[in-house]
């Protein structure tokens, strides 16, 4: 008995020692910190230049067979030949893909709204596609992607006239009123876009020590004038980033040594390596 007993007290002791000299178990969950980082022209020029004979080439716009309330907007054949796989820099390589509707495009803020709501930031929440619709058989799709993807300029303030000189009547709801030329559309092309801001996923343990960076989302920035003629970013729209990561992983330039580097590796890089403040 007195055996039993000391080998129970042993084994008691050895329990004791170990469980007091063990590590507690961490946990395996990470949480997140949404972060936002931003390409410029200045440091990531590559993404951004060389800038695209296509969008030099104006017949895709002038002679165009696609229309937005009595606009021209795009001869989508032409334009087609022009931009197929053009990769001189990531808004001509993306653009074609949003207008087939090969990829899907996101508003940058509550659509309802028109822009007085509070911004997505990137969160995906207003898609621009529904189901089949694209901007290539949609007018729903087609108005809404124009008015991000571009601008229409003011309408003449003359009235258009026929062959006798007299005004031209149109009758819309009954109602009788002169007929104007219609606003010419401006495409956002690809020597506007000045920034590329991406929405990053931080995961960290409950220590805080960053363990990965997700990139979740993309949107290409221009410049607008505010009310007071002040020049602030403006989102164009935003693209799900692992959707877009094929296209980008395509596309390359090269160093100083020749040596090739994709788009996606290029982002991928700057993300990785950027410092969080």
């Amino acid at each position: 008995m007195r055996k039993i007993s000391r080998s129970i007290l042993a084994l008691s002791l050895i329990l004791f020692m170990v469980s007091a000299t063990a590590k507690p178990k961490e946990s395996n969950r990470l949480y997140e910190k949404i972060v936002y980082l931003e390409l410029n022209l200045k440091e990531d020029s590559m993404l951004f230049r060389p800038l695209s004979k296509a969008w030099a080439n104006k017949s895709w716009q002038i002679y165009a067979d696609i229309t937005v309330n009595g606009s021209d907007v795009i001869n989508y054949e032409k334009y087609a030949f022009f931009f197929e796989n053009r990769t001189e820099n990531v808004w001509t390589l993306l653009h074609p893909l949003i207008i087939a509707g090969t990829i899907q495009s996101y508003y940058p803020d509550n659509p309802e709204l028109y822009r007085f709501g509070h911004s997505d930031d990137g969160e995906l929440s207003y898609p621009i596609l529904v189901e089949n619709e694209t901007f290539l058989n949609s007018d729903k799709v087609r108005e809404s992607l124009c008015h991000l993807l571009g601008s229409f300029d003011a309408s003449s303030t003359y009235p258009l006239v026929d062959e006798y000189g007299e005004n031209i009547i149109v009758t819309e709801n009954g109602i009788p009123s002169f007929a104007y030329s219609p606003a010419e559309f401006i495409w956002h092309t690809d020597k506007d876009v000045v920034k590329y801001r991406l929405r990053v996923s931080v995961l960290m343990n409950n220590k805080g020590v960053e363990k990965k960076r997700v990139i979740k989302s993309l949107s290409p920035i221009i410049n607008r004038y505010d009310d007071y003629g002040k020049t602030i970013d403006s989102e164009v729209l935003w693209l799900n980033f692992e959707e877009i990561e094929p296209f980008l992983k395509k596309a390359y330039y090269f160093q100083e040594d020749w040596k090739p580097v994709t788009f996606l590796d290029h982002i991928l890089n700057k993300v990785k390596n950027r410092k969080l403040r």
